[in-house]
This record gives structure tokens, sequence and C-alpha cells, in this order.
């Protein structure tokens, strides 16, 4: 009798333009069958037909205040973000006292390692997933490090500053979200109107 091969199907899921799912085939020999290099074809044919580029480079700048992540009272900002040479550089400070305040709050201050302006899927210059959380705003990350002595540390956070224009030209109140990765203050998350400015400006 014949020995039949036996497929395994294993799934895994494309971050970018196409957001889907993927079957690959493989044998129980681990040989690579002809449906999987077919499925990489069509894929890689999609994501450049697509055009899954939604970020470049950019500058921004703000301060202010938004509602504490613990409900009561404020917390401060500022930053200033400038990717327009290529490397990314620039410096974020941020307190939140009012959050864990028996242990004398959030309180950060951190060299930015990362700036991009999401953009439109397609017409950007290189590809950000994360741009999907920070639609037309600017994702900031960056290398922080706790200045409250009560909660020494260092780690990374994630920022998304939008401009949503300037005096009577503004569509509605600026925002910003702040999320820390890793560090004292992994897990903190916060995300609010600004009162204030953050302001969008050129590389020219």
């Amino acid at each position: 009798m014949q020995n039949q091969t036996r497929l395994y199907i294993f799934k895994k899921h494309v971050y970018g333009c196409l957001s889907q799912n993927i079957n690959y085939y493989i044998n129980n020999k681990g040989v690579i069958m002809d449906k999987l290099i077919q499925v990489i074809f069509v894929t890689f044919i999609a994501f450049t037909l697509n055009g899954c580029t939604n970020a470049i480079n950019g500058k921004v700048t703000g301060g202010g205040t938004i509602v504490s992540a613990s409900g009561n009272g404020k917390a401060n900002f500022g930053f200033n973000a400038d990717s327009c040479s290529g490397t990314a550089k620039g410096n974020f400070n941020f307190h939140d006292m009012n959050f864990g305040a028996d242990t004398g709050g959030v309180k950060m201050n951190g060299s930015v390692g990362k700036a991009d302006h999401c953009v439109a899927s397609g017409t950007g210059e290189r590809v950000n997933t994360m741009c999907t959380e920070c639609a037309d705003g600017y994702l900031v990350t960056l290398d922080y490090k706790s200045t409250n002595p009560k909660k020494p540390g260092e780690g990374q956070a994630t920022v998304c500053a939008k401009d949503n224009g300037q005096g009577m030209k503004a569509t509605s109140s600026d925002s910003i979200w702040v999320r820390a990765t890793s560090g004292p203050y992994a897990g903190y998350y916060n995300k609010g109107n600004v009162q204030g400015n953050i302001k969008e400006h050129s590389c020219d």
C-alpha cells in the first residue's frame, strides 16, 4: 500500500496591509511543498501591489497636560522628536504624580530612539505596523529613565502624538497617548486630549 503524505497546516498572521491568515503546508518529513512556495509568491506580490509603506520621517514638538491615568488631577508632558535627517533625536519628559501617588507617581525622562509620522498606507517610505494605533499621528519610541527615587530604573515607552490643527483651523483637540512597555512603569498607559499644544513641523 502506498504511503500517504500527511500535511500539517500552520497558520501565521501577517501584519500590515494584508492582515490575513496564510496557510503553510509542510509534509511530515519537513519538506516544503509547492503550495508553500505559491503562497509566499502570492503574498509577496500582494504586499507589493497593496503598498504597505505607512511611515515617513518628520518632526513634532509639544507640551501641556492630560487627565491623570488615576482619573484625578493632571499629567504633565513636554517633548521634541525629529527624524528629518534620517536619524531620530529628541527628548520626552512626562509626570503623572497622581497615578501611584503613594510611591511618588510616574516620572520619566527619555531620549527618542525612533520617530515616525504615520501616513496613509502606500504613501510612506517604510512600514510601521504600530501606525494602526496612531493614524495621522507621530509615533515615538524612547528609552526612559525614572526620575522618581522610589521607583528607580530604566525602560522603554511608546508615545503617539497628534496635531489636529492650530487655532481656528483645528479640527479637534490635540491628543496624546503614552505606554510604558518595560522598566519600572511597565504596563502604564494614559491617553487624552491635550490642554496645551502639539505642533507638527516640516522637514524643510
